[in-house]
């Protein structure tokens, strides 16, 4: 799951120059990202082989 860092990078690199707004964009693309990672992790059955 490489794509969440890349866009926390993006979001801090736009951060870090001044754009606000795209660094607050950068984050809530990361934020849907996340939340599409735990529905599909908390919705898949796990198999446990004992």
């Amino acid at each position: 799951m490489m794509l969440p860092f890349v866009t926390v990078l993006l979001s801090a690199w736009y951060t870090w120059s001044g754009r606000r707004s795209a660094a607050l964009g950068w984050w809530l693309v990361t934020m849907a990202i996340y939340i599409a990672w735990c529905f599909y992790h908390m919705t898949d059955p796990m198999h446990l082989s004992l």
